[in-house]
């Protein structure tokens, strides 16, 4: 595949080529669109010297006039009679969406009033707010409340007496509060104006309301409009409940409401014009109102408080700083006359606390900083969050803690920095040192610039002119801060700021474009850092806004359009959603027609579409957009002819652009000249420069893609080269950006894993791991990369795992898989493709373990990951392609139908998806004709063969010469028309097949990492033909392919297995055709049938021995050996390959007692052994439902090192004397001791030939060739299981079943009792110990039945034994016992059971009667019968006798069982105890003797179970019995077997014997039912 890198632009402060760190995991990155402008700007404080932005949202320093309505009124207000409210229709100024506050009046009418926007611009934190209205010399004023800063509407529900007549005058005054109660005067007036009853009932029915222009001096002023509804009443309704709620008239203003309310007025008008003489008489008005409040007057502390306030503003304006004690003193004793629950305690405490932290800084007493914190802690805990005293509050609380001084309360957070001074810089300044902090990377000095700014903030409060640029720049430098540090608390700061100054620049204010613009392009950082669909969403209606304050012809009219083109672009790449897309090119081109031919500003705008057309045909395939995309890019390089500075960039991104066409169209024009401009740019970049290491990266990418595709070793050394070259240029403490180590690492390492894939050296694997390890430790936890490097590592971890088959490799990669899930949760833009991930290990878990919990919750990962693609997703298809190559997988390993219908529709809709000209249509094509083709083989419909063939050739005619894709779909469609070769014999299709298969193997020259595979594809169809048409020059060509393939594969790769199969088969057919082959050279091997010997010995060396029962090796090896004569061998063989799983259970309990007499390190290793088996041995852990992966995963990490350890002891103890072959594979002459007591036939069925050995104690083996073929054996196992489910006719005939058992003694049983003759007298007992599909036949029943027939139970007597290893130990451990202890365990009703079994306590009575009187007899039945139980009495007793309902479980053999009263007592459970000292046990249940069709060598079932757990003999059942057979078979099994008195399990087969004889003369009972039971064991 191809790596690209993220293309630079001119001006993005994203613009190094190799700054997108994630998307290294698919090995090809896209070119980041480059933002025009996209950066917030730091806006310039008004009355300050105007300077260009760094956005495109300036707007000229004028604010537009507006035209007074007819209804404009002199205002009345005495603080300054010039200024007048400007009232205007709403039809020209209404604004909506803008915070209300409603009061609502009863006068004559009914009259409500709303306020709007009371505290925009209000430079005090207010109280409350409330309404004067004064008619004829009379006040009426509503109730003070306050309000909340998020506060939709404020109600006053209250009742005003207004005059009838119309010319009657109104003076309607809005007032801000600074105290809840009691109120000393109306506080700081905010609006008045005088209006007559007329016009109000004018404005009332039209739902006109009166909107004000700012206050002269100020942008924006508190209260924006004002609306009156009045509902006329009738004369007669009773007018006495309309009462004012206040009156006050002019004679009751005492002396101390004048001077307060002429200190509040001076004091605003300070704030605006900050002229000293109205500070300094406010103070003076605010005195007197002191002086005329004793003691226990009620609004002594609110004197107090406005006199404190004034002061502290005095202090501040002067840099009277020692003065600072008055407002404290003057604070302290208002607080102390606002006890615990006074409304106006909270502003109090606010307010002494802001003052006792400006003298803390200058006086540095601690004692100050902790009684500010204690009381802004109070606050923060009584105010409602959303109060303005509770952010007020905490604002302070943060700005101290940020402050250079430091908060010594808490826990001093710095060393106090020297201040020039306690005010903060001017707005000038501000501006100054946070343009210089963009521009200049010193993170000392932007961490200053943002502690002046929070600083400021308490100067610059809630009523300054300059707050809403204040904010406006702070969260500007913080979002700065956050691209330079990854710091997301900077940015989650930065964006309540910034939205507040938003809240300060309403509609129509100069700022709120540049504003809109840095709030968006904050919450696009966080989208991008966090993945919150809502801050995207956010975005870009802010965007959207922006651009419309930007109208046609605007100067940065291109600029709003790039920015908004640039997120949406970005919510396609998140959301998929193609609107998005097509929008943002639509947004890309009307910028680009703004920049026409010979523009400037050309280059940046061509850019932009690029990028977004080429994500355009990523989606959608269309080849126009491609080439677009590489005509846009080409333009913009004649843009930066030779010598431009900036021509780099452009070569960047026509190269990649030709690499995505190369991708696409397999020209290698394409990528050859995107390697020329790599290397163009590479060479204009000095080795010094920053993008340096940047542009080695992207050479290197190109140079391994080529490599991919064309194999060639120079361009993966060279690539090699340059990664290691950009390390190096990125040291360990790199600090130049902090992802750029990390990138370079993964570059790297990518490329040694290339490496590994293609030569097969582990160093490069081992390296590169390491190199990701390294990378992973750079992005520690909280890092913004963290979840793409932990994907990284864990798939090369999967790549060693696969290469060399160590498990905790896997295993560490699904803990790093989940690690990264977590990191990216619910809603996290990649959480689909982290799901994808652990999907992606687990499977291969499930693979290699078969763990059915793995493979499920891959399905579950994968449904997931889906359901956040939904329909009109661009990667929608992928993820139903994921899913249902799982759904498939399930399939083939449960059976499920289902799975494998809903795969074919999930593949149908991917292809849907995919329509003509799609990039992936080929890939759908492919995955549907696979799904297709396996429905094929479990349905047999020839349609569905038919249209996989269709769909594999459209595929294939997409991916033309020169195609990446080409050889595997030249695969893909021979391997189809193999299959339909097989099923309707036509010549052409194997002829088409192999021709092909012979491009496909053009397509991967000498050196291909797939070169193997291909010459193996080939092998097996020239084999076919060969088969097909005895052609020796395919068989030849085959062999020679074979011999290649070894050649080309690495001592330990897998392959070999198949590769050493394949030409071991050759040889034998070789030897099978050598008459008809004459193409043989002398100089080749002339002993075929040795060489084929020797590939199949290699074969079996190159893979654990558990595999060889999956892929049949045991038994081909077997019959090879037996082709060359060797009998030996094969026995050998057959014992080291088959019952894998039972031979490693009863190695863990192999006995030791000579080994401890060797001495004290031989005790040692003794125990040491015997420690680790035990703890091997044990029960697997139980993990209740809810145990966390990790837990389960760690614990089987470690059984896997006990595994090692126990291996490693083995080894030791082979080292000694006498024990070399320690647990090794027993060699023939141990296995013959099994036939001490009667030979052993062993049956073989492979491909090749059917055989049977017979094994006599002392005389050489004899091998026969059976009439039969595996083909033929198929057929008669299937026929008998059919015949013994039928019901037997009316007679109890069962003809069926009678043709079966004659077919078998004809082509099975009949060759080997000719033979027999030789080895055993008739009468005498023999064993039969069957593989592959013998395991199904009733080997013991097979006869002639017809009269004077003969048949195998005339002559012997049969037992069965699952390998001669289990029978060599039953006879060495077998001991005679003098005492007999003896369980019958019986349920009639197990938990779960359809019928009970009426026969079961008459038939454990039967036992015990029939049992001598010295056997102790134990019976353990009805609710006593429980699993626990019956476990207990398995130990406690050494025989035993089940009479209960049993199953076989085909899927998971383990859980075959017994049925029990409340739980099943499995197979699994019975494998986990030692019975090692049992005699003896008779299975009277259905279906214990008969193993699962998928691991058929293994046997798996109850009786071989118990004789492999330490039990002797063994009496079981091949299928289901009946009550009526088992009463009377028990009864002659125990009378012949212990008749005489005497208990020995010897005598089971001969008493089982005897009892079916007994059975046969009885017609009444089928003949399924007397061949039911079968003898395994001594």
């Amino acid at each position: 595949m191809a790596r690209g890198v993220t293309s630079e632009s001119s001006n993005s402060p994203e613009s190094d080529p190799d700054s997108d760190f994630s998307s290294v995991l698919s090995r090809k990155t896209s070119p980041t669109p480059p933002a025009e402008n996209s950066a917030p700007s730091v806006e310039p404080f008004e009355g300050t010297k105007r300077e260009r932005k760094l956005s495109d949202n300036d707007n000229d320093n004028k604010s537009k006039g507006s035209e007074c309505s007819q209804s404009q009124k002199k205002d009345v207000s005495n603080e300054e009679p010039s200024h007048q409210e400007h009232l205007q229709n709403t039809g020209e100024m209404c604004i909506t969406g803008v915070q209300r506050v409603v009061i609502t009046v009863r006068i004559d009418d009914f009259q409500a009033i709303r306020a709007t926007d009371l505290t925009l611009g209000l430079r005090r934190i207010p109280a409350g707010f409330h309404v004067v209205i004064k008619i004829d010399g009379t006040e009426y004023q509503t109730t003070n409340k306050p309000v909340h800063a998020d506060q939709a509407v404020v109600e006053w529900n209250e009742h005003i007496l207004l005059p009838c007549e119309p010319s009657s005058t109104v003076w309607v005054s809005v007032y801000a509060s600074f105290e809840l109660g009691p109120m000393l005067c109306h506080g700081e007036d905010l609006r008045t104006f005088e209006i007559s009853v007329g016009e109000l009932v004018d404005r009332s029915e039209k739902s006109h309301p009166i909107v004000f222009q700012p206050k002269q001096g100020e942008v924006i002023s508190p209260c924006t409009s004002l609306f009156m509804t009045l509902e006329q009443r009738l004369s007669d309704e009773n007018d006495t409940a309309v009462r004012p709620l206040t009156t006050l008239k002019s004679r009751d203003m005492d002396a101390l409401a004048l001077k307060t309310d002429a200190g509040h007025r001076l004091l605003a008008r300070y704030r605006r014009t900050q002229n000293n003489g109205d500070l300094d008489q406010s103070i003076k008005h605010f005195e007197r109102a002191s002086d005329l409040c004793p003691e226990d007057h009620p609004c002594r502390p609110a004197a107090l408080f406005n006199l404190a306030t004034a002061k502290f503003i005095h202090c501040q304006a002067n840099g009277t700083y020692l003065d600072l004690d008055i407002p404290i003193n003057l604070l302290q004793d208002a607080l102390y006359l606002r006890p615990t629950g006074h409304p106006d305690r909270p502003v109090t405490q606010l307010h002494l606390a802001i003052v006792l932290l400006s003298c803390f800084k200058k006086r540095r007493f601690e004692g100050d900083a902790h009684a500010a914190a204690e009381l802004l802690s109070d606050v923060l805990f009584i105010c409602h969050a959303d109060s303005h005293i509770h952010r007020a509050a905490f604002l302070a609380f943060k700005t101290f803690a940020r402050h250079p001084a430091g908060n010594t309360a808490a826990k001093h957070i710095e060393q106090e920095r020297p201040a020039a001074s306690m005010l903060p810089l001017s707005p000038t300044q501000f501006v100054d040192r946070a343009k210089q902090c963009l521009h200049i990377d010193d993170s000392r000095a932007l961490d200053e610039v943002i502690s002046l700014h929070y600083n400021a903030l308490g100067y610059y409060n809630a009523m300054h002119n300059c707050r809403g640029q204040l904010l406006c720049n702070l969260g500007t430098m913080l979002h700065t801060r956050f691209q330079r540090q990854g710091n997301g608390e900077d940015l989650d700061q930065a964006i309540p700021l910034l939205s507040e100054a938003l809240a300060l620049s309403p509609v129509g204010h100069t700022h709120r474009s540049s504003t809109l613009n840095n709030l968006a392009v904050s919450l696009s950082s966080r989208f991008d850092h966090q993945g919150n669909d809502e801050d995207l969403d956010q975005a870009i209606a802010l965007l959207r806004e922006a651009l419309v304050l930007c109208p046609v012809g605007h100067t940065h009219w291109s600029g709003a359009l790039n920015n908004l083109a640039t997120r949406l672009f970005s919510r396609f790449r998140h959301r998929g959603h193609v609107e998005d897309l097509d929008e943002a090119i639509a947004l890309q081109r009307e910028a680009l027609a703004l920049h026409p031919v010979g523009h400037a500003d050309r280059y940046m705008p061509l850019n932009n579409l690029a990028t977004q057309l080429s994500s355009r045909f990523k989606h959608r395939g269309n080849d126009e957009d491609l080439d677009e995309t590489i005509a846009l890019y080409r333009e913009a390089l004649a843009l930066c002819p030779v010598g431009h500075t900036g021509r780099s960039v452009p070569l960047h991104n026509l190269a990649n652009g030709l690499s995505a066409r190369f991708d696409h169209r397999g020209n290698d024009e394409d990528l050859d000249e995107a390697i020329s401009f790599h290397r163009e740019a590479l060479a204009l970049c000095p080795v010094a420069y920053r993008q340096w290491s940047g542009a080695l990266n992207d050479l290197a990418n190109q140079l391994s893609t080529r490599f991919e595709h064309r194999g060639n070793d120079e361009d993966l050394d060279e690539a090699i080269t340059l990664y290691r070259e950009a390390l190096a240029l990125r040291p360990v403490g790199h600090t130049d950006r902090h992802i750029d180590r990390p990138l370079s690492l993964t570059y790297l390492a990518n490329a040694l894993s290339d490496h590994f894939h293609h030569r097969g050296n582990d160093q490069d694997l081992d390296e590169a791991i390491a190199l990701l390890r390294e990378a992973l430790v750079l992005c520690p936890v909280g890092h913004t990369y963290r979840s793409s490097s932990l994907n990284t590592l864990a798939v090369s971890l999967s790549t060693r795992y696969h290469h060399q088959g160590n498990d905790e490799d896997l295993d560490e990669a699904v803990v790093l898989q989940r690690e990264a899930l977590a990191l990216r949760p619910i809603g996290h833009t990649h959480r689909s493709a982290a799901l994808n991930n652990l999907a992606t290990q687990l499977s291969s878990r499930f693979d290699h373990r078969g763990n059915d919990e793995d493979l499920d919750e891959t399905i579950s990962l994968y449904r997931e990951a889906l359901a956040l693609q939904p329909v009109g997703h661009t990667h929608r298809p992928a993820s139903l392609n994921n899913l249902a190559n799982q759904l498939s997988m399930r399939f083939h390993h449960r059976d499920n139908s289902e799975d494998l219908d809903e795969a074919i529709t999930l593949h149908n809709e991917e292809l849907a998806l995919c329509p003509v000209g799609h990039t992936d249509r080929s890939i759908a094509l492919d995955s549907l004709a696979n799904r297709l083709s396996t429905r094929f083989e479990h349905r047999s419909n020839d349609k569905d063969l038919d249209d996989a063939i269709v769909l594999h050739r459209e595929a294939l005619a997409l991916r033309p010469v020169g195609h990446a894709n080409r050889s595997a779909s030249l695969n893909n469609l021979s391997a189809r028309l193999s299959t339909r070769f097989e099923q309707q014999g036509n010549d052409k299709d194997l002829d088409e097949a192999v021709t092909l298969l012979r491009e496909a193997l053009v397509l991967c020259p000498v050196g291909h990492t797939n070169r193997p595979a291909s010459l193996h594809n080939l092998v097996n169809q020239l084999s076919t033909r060969f088969h097909h048409r005895r052609n020796g020059e395919d068989l030849t060509e085959s062999r020679e392919n074979l011999r290649c393939a070894l050649t080309l594969l690495t001592e330990h790769d897998p392959r070999q297995l198949e590769i050493h199969a394949s030409l071991a088969t050759i040889y034998l057919l070789f030897h099978d055709d050598q008459s008809r082959i004459d193409s043989t050279s002398s100089d080749e091997d002339t002993d075929n049938l040795n060489t084929a010997m020797t590939y199949l010995k290699a074969a079996v060396n190159v893979i654990p021995g558990g595999l060889l029962s999956r892929l049949t090796l045991a038994v081909d090896a077997a019959s090879c050996a037996l082709h060359s004569g060797d009998v030996c061998r094969a026995v050998e063989l057959l014992e080291q390959g088959r019952t894998i799983i039972w031979t490693q259970m009863t190695r863990l309990r192999t006995p030791l007692d000579s080994l401890q007499d060797r001495g004290d390190h031989t005790v040692a290793l003794t125990k040491k052994f015997r420690d680790l088996s035990s703890l091997l041995d044990k029960p697997a852990a139980s993990h209740p439902e809810g145990t966390p992966r990790v837990n389960v995963e760690a614990e089987e990490t470690r059984y896997r090192r006990l595994v090692q350890d126990w291996n490693g002891t083995i080894e030791e103890i082979r080292k000694i004397n006498g024990f070399s072959r320690f647990l090794l594979p027993p060699l023939f002459s141990n296995l013959q001791d099994a036939a001490r007591d009667g030979p052993i036939v062993v049956l073989i069925a492979s491909e090749s030939s059917c055989n049977a050995i017979i094994i006599p104690h002392q005389q050489p083996p004899t091998s026969i060739q059976l009439p039969a073929n595996f083909e033929k054996l198929t057929r008669l196992v299937l026929a008998l299981r059919e015949a013994v489910q039928k019901d037997a006719g009316p007679k109890g005939k069962q003809p069926a079943l009678i043709k079966g058992l004659r077919e078998l003694w004809e082509v099975v049983v009949r060759p080997v009792v000719e033979k027999l003759g030789g080895f055993a007298r008739r009468g005498s007992r023999i064993w039969w110990c069957p593989t592959s599909l013998f395991n199904f036949l009733p080997l013991h029943a097979a006869g002639e039945y017809r009269a004077n027939g003969e048949s195998l139970s005339q002559q012997y007597v049969s037992s069965y034994t699952p390998s001669l290893t289990a029978l060599v130990r039953a006879r060495r451990s077998h001991d005679k016992s003098l005492s007999v202890s003896f369980v019958a365990i019986g349920q009639d009703c197990p938990a779960g059971a359809e019928f009970t079994l009426d026969a079961v306590e008459p038939e454990l009575e039967l036992v015990r009667s029939l049992l001598p009187q010295t056997v102790s007899f134990t019976k353990v039945t009805s609710v006593d019968a429980t699993k626990s139980r019956a476990l207990h009495a398995l130990r406690d007793n050494t025989w035993l006798h089940f009479a209960c309902h049993g199953t076989q479980n085909y899927d998971e053999p383990f859980n075959s069982a017994f049925l029990m009263r409340d739980q099943p007592l499995s197979l699994l459970d019975i494998t986990q105890m030692d019975l090692s000292l049992h005699s003896f046990a008779f299975l009277s249940a259905c279906e214990t003797a008969v193993g699962a069709f998928s691991t058929p060598d293994e046997v798996i079932h109850l009786a071989a179970g118990l004789q492999f757990a330490g039990v002797k003999s063994v009496v079981g059942t091949l299928w289901k019995v009946n009550d009526n057979t088992v009463q009377r078979l028990v009864e002659a099994f125990y009378k012949n077997m212990c008749g005489d008195g005497t208990m020995n399990s010897k005598r089971a087969a001969r008493a089982l014997h005897r009892a079916v004889q007994l059975l046969a003369c009885d017609k009444d009972i089928p003949l399924d039912q007397r061949i039911v039971f079968v003898h395994i064991g001594v």
